[in-house]
C-alpha cells in the first residue's frame, strides 16, 4: 500500500519555526492504527511526559510485514490483539530536526479477544505509557483540542506536532472513506 492522502514538512506542522535546509531524508516506516473495541470504542495511547494522545502504533521492522507490524504495535502498546478491516492510506512526513521521512501507513482494525495488558519497551514504562477508551465523537474533540495547542505554539515536543496532524487526518479520512461512525 502507498496510497498517499497527505504529506508534511516542518513549515506545515510549526510554520513560524527556521527551516533546515539541505537535509537527507532517512526513510523511517511506520504504522498507525485507529482500533475499535466492543463497544464502537477507539484506543489511544497517553503518557506522563505530556497530556496528548496518539493512536497505536510505531516503527515497522526491517523485513517485517506491514500488516503484521501494525498487529504487533497495537499488542505491544494496548495489549489487544486484532484484525485489521480497512486501510486508510499513507501520510508522508519530513522531519527536518531528526532528518527523517516518516512513512506512515494508517488502517483501522477491531480486537479480537479481551483486553490484556500492555508490552511496553523500557522507554514506554518509563513514560509511564496507557491505553484509554473513547466515543469517535470524544476523539474528534480531543484531536480538534491537540491540534488548536498546535496551532497555538503550545506544543513543544517536536514529534508530538506531527503526531497530533498526522493522527486527527487518519481519523478523518477513515470517517469520509465510511470506515467510522458514531
Amino acid at each position: 500500500m502507498k496510497k498517499t492522502i497527505a504529506t508534511f514538512t516542518d513549515k506545515d506542522i510549526f510554520p513560524n519555526n527556521p527551516l533546515a535546509s539541505e537535509v537527507s531524508f532517512v526513510d523511517r516506516p511506520t504504522v498507525k492504527v485507529i482500533i475499535l473495541d466492543e463497544d464502537n470504542k477507539i484506543g489511544l495511547v497517553g503518557n506522563n511526559k505530556n497530556e496528548y494522545f496518539q493512536l497505536p502504533g510505531g516503527g515497522i521492522d526491517v523485513n517485517e510485514n506491514i500488516l503484521d507490524g501494525a498487529k504487533r504495535e497495537c499488542l505491544e502498546e494496548t495489549g489487544c490483539n486484532l484484525n485489521i478491516n480497512h486501510e486508510i492510506g499513507c501520510i508522508d512526513d519530513y522531519r527536518s530536526r531528526d532528518k527523517v521521512h516518516c512513512i506512515s501507513y494508517g488502517y483501522l482494525g477491531n480486537l479480537t479477544g479481551e483486553k490484556g495488558e500492555p508490552m511496553h519497551t523500557e522507554e514506554e514504562k518509563d513514560n509511564q505509557m496507557y491505553v484509554k477508551w473513547f466515543t469517535l465523537t470524544e476523539v474528534l474533540d480531543i484531536f480538534h483540542k491537540q491540534e488548536k495547542d498546535l496551532r497555538d505554539g503550545k506544543v513543544t515536543f517536536y514529534n508530538t506536532g506531527f503526531n497530533i496532524v498526522r493522527d486527527r487526518l487518519f481519523v478523518i479520512t477513515a470517517i469520509d472513506k465510511g470506515y467510522l461512525h458514531e
